[in-house]
């Protein structure tokens, strides 16, 4: 799989969720967030190195740049995250259904 960098400016926010969740750090959690996030897309081909899914889906979709559907995939998985209502087993379905836990 292909390294991806994470943003700086989602570093911190992406430690202290992924420590709440059990992810080792921002980088761990942060490219949890992006592999299944770019997965939800149809143009991210399954056998493709995570690189070139994200080149192909964010041509695809229309952003400007692999950046820009990089901040998108975590903010959307940071919100998904964040919204815990107190209900473990509520939340782990919610998660699911969004794809983010198999």
């Amino acid at each position: 799989m292909a390294k991806v960098k994470i943003p700086r400016a989602f570093k911190a926010r992406l430690k202290e969720a992924g420590r709440a969740h059990g992810y080792k750090g921002a980088d761990d959690f942060g490219m949890h967030l992006i592999t299944k996030g770019v997965a939800q897309y149809e143009g991210a081909a399954a056998n493709a190195r995570l690189d070139e899914q994200l080149t192909s889906v964010a041509d695809t979709m229309g952003y400007s740049s692999v950046d820009e559907l990089l901040e998108h995939l975590l903010e959307r998985g940071l919100a998904a995250y964040a919204t815990d209502d107190g209900d473990p087993e509520a939340f782990a379905a919610r998660l699911r259904g969004l794809g983010y836990l198999e």
